[in-house]
């Protein structure tokens, strides 16, 4: 009678993990931070209307790709794409603090800020933050 019960209790937790992934979901402890990254800033380009764009990749490794945006003081938009099947939510905080929404794999969004002043800027995903998922514009005069 308690190794059927024992059976069901180990399924149960096991499927609650894979529900929340390795972060633990809310609350949890989250992954191991990851060490500085080597990869060099990308810039945003600036097409012809003078818009400044950049396509960010966010994965099932629980980072963003590039994870440093440079850019100059202006509008600038960001195209988020979901290569992983981990859903991902992004939150720009600059100034108007512009949200992606749930990107479920395979998705993308498109979020487009104005940036008047120089600064530091960071752009976490709202679910795996304390997994260390989270990048920096960098705007530059």
């Amino acid at each position: 009678m308690i190794r059927p019960l024992l059976a069901v209790a180990l399924c149960l937790s096991l499927a609650g993990c894979s529900v929340w992934g390795p972060e633990g979901g809310p609350g949890g402890s989250g992954l191991r931070a990851p060490t500085e990254s080597a990869a060099p800033p990308v810039d945003a380009v600036a097409g012809p209307d003078g818009v400044q764009r950049v396509e960010i990749t966010a994965g099932d490794d629980l980072r963003f790709t590039p994870s440093v945006v440079r850019a100059h003081p202006g509008v600038i938009v960001f195209v988020f794409h979901n290569s992983g099947a981990t859903p991902h939510d992004a939150r720009i905080d600059a100034g108007s603090g512009a949200d992606t929404g749930n990107i479920n794999g395979g998705q993308s969004s498109t979020v487009r800020v104005t940036v008047d002043k120089p600064g530091t800027y960071p752009f976490p995903c709202l679910y795996h933050d304390s997994s260390g998922m989270r990048g920096q514009l960098i705007v530059a005069p």
